[in-house]
Formats: structure tokens, sequence, C-alpha cells
């Protein structure tokens, strides 16, 4: 490995509430292995490691947001037979 060479590890955790994308630096092998074993252990076996100098990053997210609507807000308001209007 080259001297301004690090290892990058980039992870996802996600829960019914959260998502969590991590990436964290590690200069030697040893240190990355640790994060590694971490990782094992709380069941995340879908990551990526980069190998390079270090850089600076720019992130981009883009969240599409929907509005939840409950099933009481979906009926349709019944019809009053009489709405307050005298009959002659």
């Amino acid at each position: 490995m080259q001297k301004n060479d690090q290892f990058y590890l980039i992870y996802q955790e996600a829960s019914e509430d959260d998502c969590l994308l991590t990436i964290q630096p590690y200069q030697t092998t040893d240190e990355l292995t640790m994060a590694l074993r971490q990782l094992e252990k709380l069941a995340i076996d879908d990551y990526t490691i980069i190998k390079g100098k270090k850089m600076k990053a720019t992130m981009r997210v883009m969240i599409d947001l929907e509005e939840e609507i409950d099933q009481k807000s979906k009926q349709t308001p019944e019809k009053e037979e009489n709405p307050g209007f005298l009959e002659e």
C-alpha cells in the first residue's frame, strides 16, 4: 500500500424508522479487519471497500416523501339527508 492510500468501508444500516449510510476510512488492513468483524456481528454482509488516496467527497441525496393517508381520511363523508335547510 502506498503512503497516502487508505481503505474506505461503505455500508448501510436500515430499520423501520431510519436509514444510515456510513463511509469510514481506515489506515491499515488490521483496522479494516476489525471493522468487518463488527459488521459481521451486526449481520451486515452488504458493504463496499475502496482502496485509494484521501479524497474530498460530495454527497447528493434525493428523497421522495409521500404523505401517509389513514383509512378514515380515505372514506368519503356520508351525505346528509337534510343539510340544515328548512323545506317548504
